[in-house]
């Protein structure tokens, strides 16, 4: 373990030994001492007297020790107290000293006695330093007995080191064995266990015993997460077998929410979509998603009966009463699908409806409290005659007394005059397939995996730019929260394949070299044998282009790279960049690129009866119209969904479009997996 000191700034190690010997330390550290720890005494007399405290201080401990060993030649006596007295610069603030009398214990061997506080105050000293290693310090304190005093102490010091570590099973493990309250224990241990992949939750039980009931729990919750009443029945069981558990005496909130919910009725939905015009085909690819859903359910269901009726609302030239009104009396609404639809028509929606809109608000938050606050001021005016007639509906009419704080936002609008009753909420929920998203994932992606110096290439147009903004803005923020106050990031932006080539082999610094080489030659009259190399900091390269410019990219880039510099550097792109409709000349133009994408679109997925069907139905659908039909799929899917997903939000649903789950601000969050080219075909990636 590293001791960082630095002279004049603090104690060095002959000033610490001075304390040690110094006979006037005593005199010294009296005149100003430092509170940490009030000891009582209690002065015998036959009067009875007050109880005085006297203050202890680091120093006292150093005299003590030095009385002892001057004494006694007692050793483990001596370093006992020196350990104490580490103990308190630690609590006052004051790491460096304590680093410094900790430094003298181990010159002299630390006794097998004291093995356990040394450890642990080493460790306290440490576990929040950003250049210790975690693992290092996590060693050092096995030596800890989980049976001896310092039990706790050691369980909150791993606690934090394994999540310095992103271990956040061992994580919860070490926060079970703290003295922490159950309701603390269960609700950070819930919000780790639910973070972690459900292909890793076996490992996790398998690894740490203790974490089983919440490993249970979290596995019942998925299995029943759309048949809420036996959902509720079976976490009624779970509370009566872990009665005595931490979780049954602090359940997580948000799962006894869940056992309040019940299926939704939904007898109608209502559509809003462009149907005709400049959007018609892209409207009405959405419908034949949508469609084609619900025929599968009617398959999957064996049964028409139970299921709801669709009608098609044509948004195109319709002001907004008209759309409502063509709603009627549906309380279920899927769309509408253009932005400013969304933010006029959403508000306006009638009372109690509950509506899952393809698109969402540029700041959802703003927009809906600023909706929420309008609302609140005039209920507000009619409060007293208004009151005992509200009756609030939550999403899918769900029958749930208490709302977590992950609940779908509300929005909330103007009864009609005719109303005397305060406003009933519209409970939305917000879907769609912003290229931001794709964006921030692909920066997410590539920084877990150790990445911290791309460069990033960008197409000079509207959706492009927008891509390279987010993936900047996120990767920042992703450097920040590592403790990194800069981003390392080299930018190329082109309109044209010149401009694309200048700027990627500028980036790559090969136009420099090429610069030197011609130098050189020119002052020595020789020919220089040597290839133009390029930067070795460069550890990925990002790309924000159309399909076409990409192709072209490829190539550029490999052409760039010096094949003596080592291994090749990967290139990332998102689905913006793919096309599946060039043919296979496209892909050896794009070998070796990363990319994310629908799992629809990728060669091997779990749908491949559904894609016999589709390809029947509609022959030659080109790639952006196979991603609006499977939007549209996932829309009628994810409908009746939106409560138990909402209350339960680190549950996802699987679909054509991605792993799909709800935010806090009720925007559906999108995971798309990740692929490869190789030999000329797409290949998925599961690492």
């Amino acid at each position: 373990m590293r001791h960082t000191g630095t002279p004049g700034k603090h104690i060095t190690r002959f000033a610490v030994t001075s304390l040690l010997l110094s006979p006037l330390l005593l005199v010294g550290c009296t005149s100003t001492p430092q509170k940490v720890v009030s000891v009582s005494t209690n002065v015998k007399s036959p009067v009875e007297q007050p109880v005085f405290q006297k203050e202890i201080t680091p120093e006292h401990k150093l005299v003590e020790a030095k009385k002892v060993w001057i004494e006694t030649r007692n050793k483990a006596q001596r370093d006992t107290l020196l350990l104490e007295a580490a103990e308190l610069y630690i609590a006052n603030q004051k790491p460096l000293l304590a680093q410094q009398v900790l430094y003298e214990v181990k010159q002299d061997g630390v006794s097998t006695a004291n093995q356990s506080a040394y450890a642990l105050l080493m460790a306290k000293i440490y576990v929040n330093d950003p250049d210790a290693s975690p693992q290092s310090l996590l060693t050092m304190l096995e030596s800890v007995s989980d049976q001896s005093q310092f039990a706790v102490e050691k369980a909150h010091l791993q606690t934090q080191l394994f999540i310095r570590e992103g271990n956040y099973g061992a994580a919860a493990n070490s926060l079970l064995k703290t003295d922490i309250t159950d309701e603390q224990k269960v609700e950070q241990i819930w919000a780790w266990v639910t973070s972690i992949t459900l292909s890793s939750l076996d490992d996790v039980s398998s690894q740490y015993p203790a974490l089983s009931p919440f490993v249970s729990l979290r596995k019942l919750t998925q299995e029943y997460r759309f048949k809420p009443e036996q959902l509720a029945a079976n976490l009624r069981n779970f509370k009566r077998v872990y009665a005595g558990h931490s979780l049954g005496k602090a359940f997580p909130k948000n799962v006894d929410s869940a056992t309040q919910l019940s299926r939704p009725s939904i007898d109608s939905i209502a559509v809003l979509l462009p149907l005709s015009g400049r959007l018609g085909a892209t409207g009405n690819t959405i419908k034949n998603g949508i469609m084609a859903a619900y025929y599968q359910s009617i398959e999957d269901n064996q049964s028409e009966r139970d299921l709801p009726q669709l009608s098609f609302v044509d948004t195109t030239d319709k002001n907004v009463e008209s759309i409502v009104s063509a709603i009627g009396e549906a309380k279920f609404v899927i769309g509408p699908l253009l932005k400013d639809n969304v933010e006029r028509i959403v508000p306006a929606l009638p009372t109690g409806v509950n509506v899952l809109a393809l698109n969402r608000f540029d700041n959802v938050q703003q927009a809906m409290g600023e909706l929420n606050r309008t609302t609140d001021l005039l209920e507000n005016q009619d409060t007293s005659a208004n009151a005992d007639n509200v009756e609030r509906k939550p999403l899918s009419e769900q029958k749930t007394t208490e709302q977590s704080s992950a609940v779908q936002s509300v929005l909330t609008k103007q009864a009609p005059k005719e109303h005397t009753m305060a406003n009933q909420p519209v409970a939305a929920n917000f879907f769609g397939l912003a290229p931001e998203d794709e964006a921030k994932q692909l920066a997410k992606l590539i920084f877990n995996k150790g990445f911290r110096a791309p460069i990033v290439i960008a197409e000079q147009s509207s959706l492009y730019m927008r891509m390279d903004d987010t993936f900047k803005a996120h990767w920042e923020t992703l450097n920040k929260a590592e403790g990194k106050r800069r981003t390392n990031i080299t930018s190329v932006s082109f309109n044209d394949s010149n401009s694309l080539r200048e700027g990627i082999t500028s980036a790559l610094d090969v136009a420099q070299s090429n610069e030197r080489i011609n130098q050189i030659e020119y002052m020595t009259n020789d020919e220089v044998y040597n290839m133009p190399r390029s930067r070795r900091d460069i550890d990925a390269i990002i790309a924000f282009a159309s399909p076409q410019d990409t192709e072209l990219l490829n190539p550029i880039i490999e052409a760039s790279l010096n094949p003596l510099d080592g291994q090749p550097i990967p290139v990332y792109a998102t689905s913006r960049s793919m096309d599946y409709d060039s043919g296979k000349n496209q892909w050896r133009d794009l070998k070796n690129i990363h990319f994310i994408d629908m799992p629809w679109l990728m060669p091997q997925h779990k749908w491949q009866d559904l894609a016999q069907t589709v390809d029947q139905a509609f022959t030659a659908q080109s790639t952006m119209q196979k991603r609006l039909f499977a939007f549209g799929y996932d829309a009628y899917e994810l409908l009746p969904q939106l409560g138990i997903l909402n209350t339960l939000p680190y549950l996802r649903h699987e679909g054509l479009t991605g792993s799909l789950s709800l935010n806090n601000h009720g925007e559906v969050e999108r995971q798309q997996p990740r692929a490869i080219i190789r030999n000329e075909n797409v290949e998925m990636l599961t690492e």
